[in-house]
């Protein structure tokens, strides 16, 4: 049996950078004054009028941008959720081989796993394996969120809300600061003015870790720029290199033998 950790890695990094590709694509589409093209090619059935006023197109492209924004998000949660999936699998795989699961609880566990949310998913890996990201914490909001933009438009619902009085999607980011003689501290967080930021007496420039926090009141519609998800993921990959590691801890841990690239337990 042969268990490549860097493949399943992959699954996640992938998630990744199709995300932020589409939505480089999509909100450079909705921002170029000159692209008005928005009927579908080689279709004969019309569902739109061919020829819509100026501030219609600009309609279309500002709902599309949100649009591209929330299923990247989308596609990084989702893809996400197939990683833990592989490494709840293979985690599975070394137990039962140790026989530290029986093969009847891990043919159970496996399909359950699988229809789980992220948040649980994180959960059922700390809980059984103990295999935790420090950053856990932000997937429950992180989730939430996605859940929020499929089943409800992004329109905050009272399942959003889960007894609390607003809804607060929160994550941890790093922040470029640019910190003045005077003692100021300016953020350098995109988008930079064109003409750039100059700062007269010079300025110290430092990397700042904080967290991001959102405040959605019941009703209020879900709302995230290109710089939010360009965090997120972040966030994801560093969650993702932290299972990954503590996969091969836990292997290593049941003393099966590991490999420099993915991990190879030997059948007894």
């Amino acid at each position: 049996m042969n268990i490549n950790l860097d493949q399943i890695r992959e699954i996640a990094l992938k998630g990744i950078r199709r995300a932020t590709v589409f939505l480089g694509l999509g909100v450079n589409a909705a921002r170029d004054n000159t692209f008005t093209l928005y009927e579908l090619p080689e279709n004969h059935i019309k569902f739109i009028p061919e020829k819509v006023s100026s501030e219609e197109v600009l309609s279309f492209k500002k709902h599309f941008e949100k649009w591209i924004i929330w299923n990247s998000l989308r596609e990084l949660i989702e893809s996400f959720g197939i990683f833990l999936d592989a490494i709840h699998q293979s985690c599975l795989l070394f137990a039962t081989n140790k026989r530290r699961v029986t093969s009847k609880d891990a043919i159970t566990w496996g399909p359950a796993f699988e229809h789980k949310g992220v948040e649980e998913k994180l959960k059922t890996l700390r809980t059984r394996f103990n295999i935790v990201t420090k950053n856990e914490k932000y997937f429950a909001t992180i989730n939430q969120a996605r859940n929020c933009i499929t089943h409800r438009k992004g329109r905050i619902g009272t399942e959003d809300l889960k007894g609390s009085d607003s809804f607060r999607p929160t994550w941890r980011a790093f922040e470029v600061i640019a910190q003045t003689p005077d003692g100021k501290e300016i953020s350098l967080r995109p988008p930079i003015p064109e003409t750039g930021i100059y700062f007269k007496n010079g300025a110290m420039i430092s990397l700042k870790v904080l967290e991001r926090l959102k405040d959605y009141k019941l009703g209020e519609v879900i709302e995230f720029t290109p710089v939010d998800i360009n965090e997120i993921c972040f966030l994801i990959n560093e969650a993702a290199n932290e299972i990954v590691a503590l996969t091969v801890t836990y292997a290593k841990d049941l003393g099966i033998k590991v490999a420099e690239h993915g991990a190879q337990p030997d059948r007894e």
